[in-house]
């Protein structure tokens, strides 16, 4: 890896250099849709506007760019097969909303293929799984002894489902990019953006993963799915979208706190109050655009409460795949519970709401069109 020096710092190649990197090291050439290119461009401005990035900060981002690029080549790569989807099941929500609680209840399913993490950040290689599980277990190792206390607020191994928010990210329009750190500038490029050409490729990828798990729906969830689910319904109709819900202001500083340490991998020091901002735009620009998909398409989502999937579970497990068609029967039941009883869990996730910039009370205000649209799920969240 070679990255540009300026002004005695580290520094991130030009895109057209990236991207030359990325074909050599693949031996392919076809990028398909151009709209990359804006996102790309718009991510390396704002890095290197960034203060206070460490070196760290410049590899761990270096890494997964050219990561991005490399998966972009080889899933347009012709020769993949693809497979028409399978109703897959689309997980949405607040993040901290109960969102990875569900999906991996729901994984326990052998109905469901979840991508794991693995799959995830290499989903288009030639490579064997075990290459792929041990470098991602590698990468994990490395990130836990940096960051102690990650497990706690988001516990991941090579093989735990994942976010596909990592999909979106091979189209250089994902939020896996400024939840590291605030980078405003992707962020208005990103908010500002047509997203259908990035769900086109997310569904083409999804055709992928489908005809190397034929039989089995994909599993999947993103909280980045929250505020585009008119696309997403658009571009993938089949679908099965739930969407958890749990009370914003809890959900805001949960949040916080983990975008919090997880800056402080790549940053010098995260600033408390460029976290809580970046968050609070992100929030309202998302619930704006999940509320008025929900009143256009009533009966689209099917909404569960987070303090429901917290006390029970089977029910909430039970009532999805009733709503969806899929069978249940007590040998779902005791997975659930099996799950339950050996989950020892990395422990509980402490946050306070002091600190950040803007009070509770400021936080208590805010989100009012959600608030009130989901008034009836959000208590005891």
């Amino acid at each position: 890896m070679v990255l540009g020096q300026g002004k005695g710092e580290l520094r991130f190649e030009p895109a057209a250099q990236l991207m030359a990197w990325a074909q050599k090291r693949t031996g392919l050439g076809e990028w398909g849709d151009p709209i990359f290119r804006s996102g790309l461009n718009a991510l390396l401005d704002s890095l290197e506007g960034m203060h206070g990035l460490s070196p760290l900060g410049v590899v761990t981002y270096d890494k997964m760019i050219r990561q991005a690029l490399v998966n972009r080549l080889r899933f347009h790569d012709c020769s993949i097969p693809r497979r028409d989807l399978e109703a897959p099941v689309i997980i949405t929500g607040l993040p901290r909303s109960g969102t990875t609680a569900l999906h991996r209840l729901l994984a326990l399913d052998p109905l469901f293929h979840a991508p794991p993490l693995w799959e995830l950040l290499d989903p288009f290689a030639d490579t064997g799984v075990s290459l792929r599980r041990w470098r991602t277990t590698a990468q994990i190792a490395f990130k836990n002894r940096l960051l102690p206390d990650l497990d706690q607020k988001h516990y991941t191994r090579a093989d735990t489902a994942e976010e596909c928010t990592l999909l979106l990210a091979n189209s250089l329009a994902s939020p896996i990019f400024w939840d590291l750190t605030p980078l405003d500038g992707y962020l208005e490029w990103y908010q500002s953006t047509d997203q259908r050409p990035v769900y086109v490729e997310y569904r083409r990828q999804l055709e992928v993963l489908q005809a190397r798990h034929p039989g089995r729906r994909l599993l999947l969830k993103a909280p980045a799915h929250l505020g585009n689910l008119a696309v997403l319904h658009e571009i993938v109709p089949e679908a099965h979208l739930i969407q958890t819900n749990r009370d914003p202001t809890k959900a805001f500083f949960s949040h916080c706190s983990l975008r919090e340490t997880l800056s402080s991998l790549v940053t010098v020091q995260p600033d408390r109050a460029a976290i809580a901002d970046h968050v609070r735009r992100v929030f309202e620009h998302d619930l704006r655009a999940n509320v008025m998909f929900h009143d256009k398409e009533p009966g689209a989502v099917t909404d569960v409460a987070c303090s429901s999937l917290r006390r029970e579970p089977t029910d909430v497990l039970r009532a999805i795949h009733s709503r969806f068609g899929l069978p249940w029967g007590e040998s779902a039941a005791n997975r659930v519970a099996d799950a339950g009883r050996s989950s020892s869990g990395p422990g509980k996730h402490h946050y306070s709401h002091d600190g950040w910039g803007i009070p509770a009370s400021r936080v208590d205000t805010l989100f009012g069109d959600y608030r009130r649209r989901f008034n009836n799920l959000l208590a005891g969240s």
